[in-house]
């Protein structure tokens, strides 16, 4: 049987994901994202010359979303509308909300909440029986963007373990979740593809104290504790963290944002709150933790738990606040208290050198600032702990800039043999 695989995009940089596995009848695509705004790659594809040489009039069964985030779904409304996409149902859910943020942009042209409104919901561990000779099961998966999946593809006898993005330091991950997962459902595979984000921030990984979100969790108690008036520069999607510091903030203090961060918090909660403790309500006296609302309510009020601001009574109080650096609003309110304490929850390289974000250096400016942020992606431990529990005969690496010495790290070393690495637009038969 004709059989192959094909990274379009991603197999030696960070984003702009792009993956086709084909049979002879038969073919999906699993993400179709957006490259990275600060992307450097000058010898990938371009957006249009991705959809010529996808889409370009061969039947495609489906094109399936590891998750979310721009650099794996920020394509989708380019797709062809014949073609059904399909994503994890929590997950549409914060694209929806995501998505009627961004269609409210008057520069937007084209509306997408039509599309994401028509995304098909996959369940986590049932096969998906829609891809003829192509079977795929989602597996949830922990990751900074919350509902996300691996897929593991069967072909002919053939596994193949698509990773996605993933890790283990983060709320899904915490029981020792992934090597459960792997054990009872998995097992051994042929092919692993794996993400390799961390391979070149592995130093930036050793010498960061916040290794997990529960250590996220932990300190921000303390900073809570020893500052009255701060503010999170957190990814308003990023909900892992933001649960965090939800449940982080001491009683008496108010938490405070804005309605899209409220609702993408009530919607996480909903879903989530019934497997993952922190995704539950914070109870004070038998009742949830209010959400105080900058800005426009946007339809939320009493029922939702959620307040209109009052900073006269936040600032007696204590209180902390997520922010944006790209709303003006948030900057305009941090002006008026006296000295808050900024707590950087991002990447650490948008604050200087070749990827800082002018953005958020003019936000900061010359308030003080703690980092507290835990990466999104799978350490060097983690993925060496995957390639151990699946025992793989094949390796590809993507999503990574160190695809060419991913044999010669030293936690690989062992599996050297084992790796294929693979060119954008070369196809793999197995």
């Amino acid at each position: 049987m004709n059989k192959r695989i094909t990274i379009y995009r991603g197999s030696h940089q960070i984003g702009g994901c792009v993956t086709e596995i084909k049979t002879e009848n038969h073919r999906i695509v699993i993400d179709f994202g957006q490259n990275l705004p600060d992307s450097k790659a000058d010898d990938v594809m371009t957006d249009e010359e991705l959809l010529r040489t996808i889409f370009h009039g061969e039947s495609c069964d489906g094109v399936l979303f590891t998750h979310y985030h721009g650099d794996h779904i920020g394509m989708y409304k380019n797709i062809p509308k014949d073609i059904p996409l399909y994503i994890g149902p929590t997950a549409k859910k914060i694209l929806e909300i995501l998505t009627e943020k961004l269609d409210s942009i008057p520069e937007t042209v084209e509306k997408g909440l039509p599309r994401v409104q028509g995304m098909k919901e996959f369940c986590p561990g049932q096969k998906i029986s829609k891809f003829g000779d192509i079977r795929v099961t989602p597996f949830v998966v922990d990751h900074s963007a919350l509902d996300a999946y691996m897929f593991l593809i069967e072909i002919d006898g053939k596994k193949i373990l698509f990773t996605g993005d993933f890790r283990e330091h983060g709320i899904a991950g915490e029981g020792n979740t992934l090597e459960k997962m792997v054990n009872k459902y998995i097992g051994k595979v042929d092919i692993l593809i794996t993400e390799g984000t961390m391979l070149s921030r592995r130093e930036e990984a050793r010498w960061n104290p916040i290794q997990t979100e529960k250590d996220l969790g932990k300190r921000a108690r303390e900073l809570f504790q020893e500052n009255k008036e701060s503010v999170i520069l957190v990814s308003s999607t990023n909900l892992d963290s933001i649960m965090e510091f939800y449940h982080a903030l001491p009683w008496g203090m108010g938490f405070v944002c804005d309605a899209y961060q409220a609702k993408l918090m009530l919607a996480a909660m909903e879903d989530k709150g019934k497997y993952y403790p922190k995704y539950r309500p914070e109870m004070i006296h038998g009742k949830p933790r209010s959400l105080f609302i900058v800005g426009k309510m946007e339809g939320l009020g009493r029922e939702q738990n959620c307040y209109k601001a009052d900073f006269d009574i936040l600032m007696n109080k204590g209180f902390t606040m997520l922010a944006r650096e790209s709303k003006p609003m948030f900057a305009e309110i941090m002006a008026k208290f006296p000295d808050p304490l900024i707590i950087y929850s991002k990447w650490s390289g948008y604050l200087e050198g070749e990827h800082a974000n002018a953005k958020i250096q003019e936000f900061i400016g010359n308030h003080r600032m703690e980092k507290l942020h835990t990466s999104g992606h799978a350490y060097v431990e983690t993925i060496e702990k995957l390639i151990r529990l699946t025992n793989p005969e094949v390796i590809i690496p993507m999503h990574t800039e160190c695809a060419e010495e991913f044999g010669k790290i030293e936690a690989f070393v062992s599996y050297c043999d084992k790796v294929r690495v693979l060119q954008d637009g070369e196809e793999f038969y197995f």
